[in-house]
């Protein structure tokens, strides 16, 4: 094998960790990073040291679980030593960009800022939070970011972020990033060269996201593309550490981690699909809404599916805090009746699901540990 691609080791070869992991909302979870470094918050996440900085540049890697970097050791040598030095983080329910990202950078569950999962139902038609699309349409201008997540992002201070620069103007964008100072890449090796102008300008914090290893995920899974791909975060990683300055802490996190579904997807029986209105979420965590007085028909009919998921009614996700502890008017609104979790390696489509994300190899959006632990490590 190429040497850059590394050889298996004993960690590497370590078994999945399949256990079902629920956020540690108010401890160690991804919504206390920004409270803790822009709002003073208390959090074990933010050192003193950390807190007292005057910048901190926070590199987001979309997609690096913990348990990932773990494995593959050999290809992230300065990621995975600084990770081993810190206990991993959870991110939130669901375990997708969508919703994590904007946890992330709100400092808010789910449960609060109310994007509750990749595909949201609105009045306009179910939601595809990345795209800002419904039903086809782009509505970013009938239906305003700030109105569908009202959580001020960065706790109104400023920021500066550094991005893809075709995400400028997408809704997403304005959902999770609006009110910060917006410096686009276009390349990779522009990354570090934006860093960096953004810390001479003083800004507070640098928020850099780089979305390549999940693409890579998603695509081709954990195979010799996702590896190569580390290596790539790995030499971005070190090239930002290299050139800040001594006295700028670089954290180095992620939304979610990545798991490998290689069995065909598990079509909702048609039977099932007539007891709802519609669905929502994601493939790891599916959510149906049911017809007008059948949510207790529609849950017994999805013990069908117990041998291979989790079937959680609304009441147990609520009572289990799995998006949050408050929980708004207007994300309690978004969720369907009954949510569907694999607890292995399978995911779930709907019968009128478009079709392109059949063949994704790479998923995320459930409980799993390989999910939902993340890296918090600084360099």
């Amino acid at each position: 094998m190429d040497r850059a691609l590394g050889s298996a080791s004993a960690i590497d070869s370590e078994p999945l960790v399949l256990e079902r992991v629920l956020p540690a909302y108010g401890g160690r979870c991804i919504t206390a990073a920004i409270p803790g470094l822009l709002a003073g918050v208390e959090t074990e996440l933010i050192s003193d040291p950390v807190a007292s900085a005057p910048t901190v540049v926070m590199l987001v890697i979309d997609g690096l679980g913990w348990h990932q970097l773990r494995r593959n050791r050999s290809l992230a040598p300065v990621l995975a030593a600084a990770n081993d030095r810190t206990p991993p983080i959870t991110t939130v329910a669901p375990s997708t960009t969508a919703t994590a990202l904007t946890s992330l950078t709100t400092g808010a569950a789910p449960s609060e800022h109310g994007l509750v999962g990749y595909r949201v139902p609105t009045s306009l038609g179910l939601l595809n939070a990345l795209r800002w699309r419904a039903g086809g349409t782009d509505v970013r201008a009938s239906l305003p970011a700030d109105e569908l997540q009202p959580v001020v992002p960065f706790c109104g201070q400023p920021a500066a972020v550094v991005t893809r620069a075709e995400f400028r103007h997408s809704g997403f964008t304005m959902a999770h990033l609006r009110g910060s100072a917006f410096r686009g890449w276009r390349e990779v090796n522009e990354i570090a060269e934006c860093v960096f102008g953004a810390v001479a300008a003083g800004f507070r914090l640098v928020f850099a996201y780089y979305d390549t290893l999940d693409k890579v995920a998603h695509e081709f899974g954990l195979g010799d593309h996702y590896r190569a791909a580390l290596a790539e975060v790995e030499r971005l990683a070190v090239e930002l550490r290299t050139g800040l300055p001594g006295d700028t802490p670089l954290i180095v996190t992620a939304d979610h981690g990545v798991v490998e579904v290689l069995e065909p997807l598990v079509m909702i029986d048609p039977e099932v699909a007539d007891l709802t209105t519609g669905w929502s979420g994601e493939a790891r965590m599916l959510w149906l809404h049911a017809r007008p007085g059948a949510q207790r028909q529609l849950a017994g009919a999805c013990e069908r599916y117990a041998a291979l998921a989790e079937i959680a009614p609304v009441s147990q996700v609520l009572d289990e805090c799995w998006l949050g502890n408050h929980v708004s008017k207007a994300a309690r609104g978004r969720l369907g009746d009954v949510a569907l979790v694999p607890r292995g390696l399978q995911a779930f489509t709907m019968p009128d699901e478009d079709q392109p994300h059949h063949g994704l190899i790479g998923r995320h959006g459930g409980l799993t540990s390989e999910e939902m632990m993340v890296p918090f490590a600084q360099l």
